[in-house]
């Protein structure tokens, strides 16, 4: 309850008015006529199934085994890709054990995104996040400039190096996304290769100070005369000590919502299938990660759990996390001109209170570093600090991209114990260079995407604020304008792939699903006009449950809207895994013809 309270506050503090409104009751599959959606929408449906989705990630599995996918990047000594290589020439290990590789395949996804089929034409009026309906051709590369991370001072070095990148090193075939990161995920611009879109979404961004890292970092919140301080040093701890809980509060809101646009990324490109790269510029990361450790070790705070379970999700979407530290060259000393060598109250530090801070400060530079590196190496990509050519750094991480080898195997050992699993992958091969994530956290499918990751009630909150698509629950959806009127009433009806959801097996041979459906419609100003959630369970017959498997599973929810421009926000969840699908879908509701007097 004090989760779904605290929800509610951070959502209205973001402007959007209250949570949506809950159904009265569980909706059943026989409380309305399915079959005129199915004879809507099952022609188109049957089409697209003969288009496969592309392949989900293993969390989508839906019993006690599990897919584990390894992408390895395998290159010569000068850096080119090796491509001829069989699924004989690699040995997989887990936890030192050799494991039967179940799926190999060479990824070259330009090729691959030559011969794909076009899938068949949307009917008016409907809508989807189907990937393949909005999947860009080629390698996939996301830039994630992060400015609520970064201290104002070091984003335009940043900005001047993305120019610097986009004029001298952009391929013509990669296909490259720009996002950005203040309170919250901002689209610059979709998937593209056209370098013109890009410098023209760099152009029209502008550098954002981060309150919450001026909070931790900007001087102190009250101000104290020399004088009295040294005469009152317990007022002055108290002091500090207030001011470092402030700091505390404003990391963690860091934390969060550095957290939640990761997965929120990795969510949205979730159904493209292949290897996708996430080069992440960020100027402070605002984690401390001791691997291997307790979450309460380190002077400042860890959120090593968290960021496992963030971590997961991303590897389970194929996308490779590639840090990169905005500052550059960062030193580990105190040894900068600004420093004066006094304290915040203007008294010069004892020999224990400035080897406390040069302490800090080299800890702060190495934990982020650290965090660089494990992030990296938990997803499959690479870390790069401590240069001063973010440009070459972004490149060498979009050229992973290009070529690589997929692994697929079942994991001998069949328990989810939530600990960490060490992958290794060695070939036959000598003088070859390989890279791949360095394991995962056995973590039960159907419960992986719940733990640490907020509230059902956060999470759904998440996705509808959040600009990017979702593509593992996939579904099909008809919105229809409505008849003019003061009040209207609008249809969305859904038609989720029943392949993506969890089916809890129940007696008689038949099946049950646990679903949240949320419909919310956004003014052109961005605010929650209306909204609705309905959740489907319901046990349902083994013909019932087949004729879904095959048909897809309908669902109808009523909105009420009165006349004006609306975006609809549109989310299902399946509440067994915490998996989610959304998308966002444009409405006009036409006003009423007034009739005039004679």
């Amino acid at each position: 309850m004090v989760a779904k309270i605290e929800a509610e506050r951070a959502y209205e503090r973001r402007g959007v008015m209250n949570l949506p409104s809950r159904g009265t009751g569980r909706n059943r599959i026989g409380s309305w006529p399915l079959v005129v959606l199915a004879a809507l929408l099952g022609g188109l449906w049957l089409a697209a199934q003969q288009t496969p989705p592309p392949g989900l990630p293993a969390t989508v599995l839906r019993v006690t085994t599990r897919l584990v996918l390894v992408d390895v990047v395998v290159t010569d000594k000068q850096g080119r890709p090796v491509t001829e290589l069989a699924r004989e020439d690699f040995t997989l290990l887990e936890d030192g054990k050799p494991q039967r590789i179940a799926t190999f395949s060479l990824e070259q996804p330009l090729q691959r995104a030559q011969n794909r089929p076009e899938p068949p034409p949307l009917p008016p009026h409907v809508y989807t996040n189907r990937p393949e309906y909005r999947m860009p051709p080629g390698p996939l590369t996301i830039l994630l400039l992060d400015a609520l991370n970064t201290p104002l001072r070091d984003q335009p070095y940043v900005r001047d190096q993305m120019f610097r990148y986009l004029d001298m090193q952009l391929k013509p075939d990669q296909r490259t996304a720009v996002l950005a990161l203040v309170n919250g995920l901002l689209v610059l611009q979709d998937f593209t290769t056209d370098p013109v879109l890009l410098r023209t979404a760099l152009e029209n961004y502008r550098n954002e100070k981060s309150a919450q890292l001026s909070q931790e970092t900007e001087g102190p919140i009250l101000e104290i005369p020399p004088e009295i301080a040294a005469l009152a040093p317990q007022v002055v701890a108290n002091i500090e000590r207030f001011e470092n809980e402030v700091a505390t509060a404003a990391r963690d809101t860091r934390v969060q919502l550095t957290l939640g646009a990761l997965r929120a990324i990795a969510r949205a490109v979730a159904g493209y299938p292949g290897r996708k790269n996430l080069v992440w510029v960020s100027g402070a990361f605002p984690f401390t990660i001791v691997p291997e450790q307790s979450d309460d070790y380190d002077l400042f705070r860890s959120y090593a759990r968290q960021m496992r379970r963030t971590a997961n999700i991303l590897a389970d979407a194929q996308v490779a996390v590639y840090p990169v530290d905005a500052r550059g060259l960062v030193g580990y000393t105190m040894a900068d001109a600004s420093e004066s060598g006094r304290n915040r109250f203007g008294l010069a530090r004892a020999g224990a209170e400035f080897g406390q801070e040069l302490t800090r400060r080299n800890l702060e530079v190495v934990s982020t570093h650290q965090t660089m590196n494990q992030l990296a190496a938990d997803t499959g990509g690479r870390a790069y600090y401590n240069r001063n050519d973010i440009d070459a750094a972004v490149a060498l991480s979009v050229a992973d991209g290009s070529t690589y080898y997929t692994l697929g195997f079942y994991p001998e050992k069949k328990g989810w114990d939530g600990k960490f699993r060490r992958l290794q992958v060695k070939l036959a091969r000598k003088g070859l260079r390989i890279r791949h994530r360095r394991g995962y956290y056995a973590l039960d499918p159907t419960e992986q995407q719940k733990e640490d990751v907020g509230s059902k009630e956060e999470q759904l909150l998440a996705a509808l604020s959040n600009p990017l698509p979702a593509t593992v629950v996939t579904f099909l959806v008809r919105v229809r304008p409505p008849e003019p009127a003061a009040r209207a009433q609008v249809q969305v009806e859904f038609l989720v792939d029943a392949h993506t959801l969890a089916f809890e097996e129940v007696k008689e041979g038949g099946r049950r699903c646990n679903v949240d459906f949320l419909v919310a419609a956004f003014s052109p100003e961005g605010k929650v006009v209306t909204s609705s959630s309905r959740t489907l369970g319901a046990p349902l017959r083994p013909e019932t449950y087949a004729r879904f498997r095959r048909n897809g599973l309908p669902f109808r929810m009523p909105l009420e809207l009165e006349p004006g421009r609306y975006q609809l926000r549109l989310v299902v969840r399946d509440n067994r895994t915490g998996l989610l699908g959304a998308t966002t879908v444009p409405l006009v509701v036409a006003e009423p013809e007034t009739n005039s007097s004679q």
